[in-house]
């Protein structure tokens, strides 16, 4: 529904669902999911929503107390969103380093790549 970037975000999730793109996320990624539907008033379809990301072909990664920690120390360095953070702690143990989101903050942190959605 994001009029800047819904529709590339819907074009990434039907390469996921066809094979195209091969992704990891955080089970953080799906509570801000969530967050973010019932911001939008679709409070009534969240449950739908996740039920359909847990039903694509990608590995989803827990956060675990450990991924905190780490988050924090790189919340130290960097100076970003804990939430941000915490998704770093976890792309750090998956280790990958390219990012998909339309966060510029993700730039801060010099190992990451992010990729634009519109861009993908």
């Amino acid at each position: 529904m994001d009029k800047e970037y819904g529709e590339a975000c819907a074009r990434i999730l039907s390469m996921i669902s066809r094979g195209k793109l091969q992704v990891i996320t955080s089970s953080l990624t799906l509570i801000e999911l969530a967050n973010a539907l019932r911001k939008y008033g679709l409070g009534d379809q969240v449950t739908g929503v996740v039920d359909a990301v847990f039903s694509l072909d990608f590995q989803i990664i827990q956060v675990d107390p450990t991924d905190v920690r780490n988050a924090m120390e790189i919340f130290d360095k960097f100076r970003i969103s804990p939430y941000d953070c915490t998704h770093v702690a976890i792309m750090k143990k998956a280790e990958t380093s390219n990012i998909i989101s339309v966060d510029r903050d993700f730039e801060k942190v010099t190992w990451i790549k992010r990729i634009d959605p519109k861009i993908l």
